[in-house]
C-alpha cells in the first residue's frame, strides 16, 4: 500500500468543534524536546571544555612517558582537537535539529462550514490552505507506531480526510487509546460525516446512522455470519487452545524481530564484559563490581523477558481479555465486553506498512499481533468476528 499521509507534530492535540470559531496549534511540545536539547547542549559544553583544556595541556600522560622511554611512541586514532570538535558539532546539531523541530508547525482554524490550515516550515514561507468542510470524505482514524526510547507506542490520529493529502487536517491526536473510538465517531456525528478507516480490505466507510451499533448489531446489516470456516487451518505461527470455558489464540515468538535482536546482543556482551572482568577482579573497586553486576543483571533480566514474551488473546463467554506472558507468569493487558465491541479490524499503517489486528469498543482499544503477517491477521480477525456473533 502507497499512499501518501500528512505529518503531523503533536503528540496531545485537539481541535474543540463544540465552540466556533475553533482553532489550535498541532506542533512539537518544547517539554518532549527539552531532554534532547539538555543532552545535547551538554555534549557541546563537555567538547567545548575537553577543547580549551587539551589547548592549555598539550602533552598527554603517553606523551610523557615516550618521552621517558625513547623506544616507545604514542600513535593516537584521532586528534583530541578533532574529537572535540565533532562532540561539539554533534550536541550543536542536535540541540539545533530539535529546535527547527519545535518552530515548525500548523495552525487549524474552524468556522462551521471552512477549514483553514497555516503551515509554517522549518525552512521556507507560510503556506494556506482554506477548503469547505462539504469537500471532505469523513473522519478518519489511524494508528501509527512511534518511537519512545527503545519503546514502540501507539499514536491515534483523527483526521479530516481528503483525496489530496496536503488538504488533511488533524483534529485529535493522542498516545492513549481511551475512549477513541467514542470520539472519533463524536467528531463524524457533529461534522455529520462517515467515519471512515483503512484496513485489509481498502477503505472501509460507516455512515453517521450506524455509528452506534455494535458488531453484533452491524453483523446483521454486512450479513457477517458464518463466514468463517471453522475447519480452515492456521499457520504455525498462531497457537490455538480451545477449551470448555475458554479460547486461548497466541501470536509464537518470532526470535529474530529488531528488539530481540537487541536483547541477544546485551546479553551476549554483558556475559563477555562480566567474563573478562571476572579474571581482572583486583583492577576495579568493590562499589562498581556491585554496581556492574546489580545493573547488568536487571537488564539481563529484562532482555530475557523481551525475548520470551508472548501475547495472547483469551476469548471467554463475555468477553475478549488481552495478556502478556512473560515465560511462568502473564499480566493482564486490558479486556472488552463481547457486547461493546464495535470493529474487529485488520489495521495498516501507511507510513511503516506494519500490520496488526485492532478490536475497538466506545471506550477501549486492543491491538494484537503487531509481528504477524497479513495473512495470520485476516485468520484471527475471521476467527474472532465467529466468535463475537455467534453466541
Amino acid at each position: 500500500m502507497n499512499r501518501k499521509i500528512p505529518k503531523h507534530f503533536s503528540q496531545n492535540f485537539k481541535l474543540n468543534i463544540d465552540r466556533l470559531p475553533a482553532k489550535e496549534s498541532d506542533r512539537m511540545n518544547l517539554k518532549i524536546l527539552l531532554p534532547g536539547i539538555i543532552l545535547g547542549a551538554a555534549l557541546f559544553a563537555l567538547g567545548l571544555f575537553e577543547l580549551l583544556n587539551g589547548l592549555k595541556n598539550h602533552d598527554s600522560i603517553f606523551d610523557k612517558l615516550a618521552k621517558d622511554n625513547t623506544s616507545m611512541t604514542f600513535t593516537p586514532f584521532m586528534s583530541a582537537t578533532f574529537f572535540d570538535v565533532t562532540i561539539m558539532v554533534l550536541g550543536l546539531g542536535i540541540v539545533l535539529s530539535l529546535l527547527f523541530s519545535h518552530i515548525r508547525y500548523k495552525k487549524i482554524f474552524f468556522d462551521g462550514q471552512n477549514i483553514t490550515m497555516v503551515n509554517r516550515p522549518a525552512f521556507g514561507k507560510k503556506a494556506s490552505i482554506r477548503e469547505d468542510l462539504k469537500n471532505y470524505a469523513g473522519v478518519m482514524l489511524r494508528i501509527e507506531f512511534y518511537q519512545w526510547g527503545f519503546m514502540t507506542k501507539n499514536r491515534y490520529i483523527i483526521e479530516l480526510h481528503h483525496k489530496k493529502p496536503e488538504k488533511i487536517v488533524p483534529l485529535y491526536i493522542s498516545t492513549s487509546g481511551k475512549n477513541i473510538r467514542k470520539i472519533w465517531e463524536d467528531y463524524a456525528k457533529k461534522l455529520n460525516l462517515p467515519t471512515l478507516t483503512y484496513t485489509d480490505e481498502g477503505m472501509v466507510k460507516r455512515e453517521a446512522e450506524d455509528l452506534g451499533k455494535t458488531l453484533r448489531e452491524m453483523s446483521e446489516i454486512l450479513d457477517l455470519k458464518n463466514k468463517f470456516n471453522e475447519n480452515s487451518k492456521h499457520s504455525s505461527r498462531i497457537g490455538l487452545n480451545k477449551g470448555p470455558l475458554k479460547t486461548v489464540v497466541k501470536s509464537r515468538k518470532i526470535v529474530w524481530d529488531a528488539y530481540n535482536i537487541l536483547a541477544w546482543l546485551f546479553i551476549f556482551i554483558f556475559a563477555l564484559v562480566g567474563f573478562i572482568v571476572s579474571f581482572n577482579i583486583s583492577g576495579f573497586s568493590t562499589t562498581f563490581l556491585w554496581l556492574f553486576y546489580g545493573i547488568g543483571s536487571l537488564c539481563s533480566v529484562a532482555a530475557i523477558f523481551i525475548l520470551f514474551r508472548k501475547d495472547k488473546l483469551v476469548i471467554k463467554k463475555d468477553k475478549i481479555v488481552n495478556t502478556h506472558k512473560y515465560m511462568l507468569f502473564q499480566t493482564k493487558h486490558d479486556e472488552i465486553m463481547k457486547k461493546d465491541i464495535k470493529a474487529v479490524i485488520v489495521t495498516v499503517n501507511p507510513a511503516t506498512e506494519r500490520s496488526f489486528l485492532t478490536i475497538i469498543s466506545d471506550d477501549k482499544t486492543i491491538i494484537f499481533g503487531k509481528k504477524l503477517p497479513m495473512s495470520d491477521l485476516k485468520w484471527v480477525k475471521k476467527f474472532l468476528i465467529n466468535e463475537i456473533i455467534k453466541d
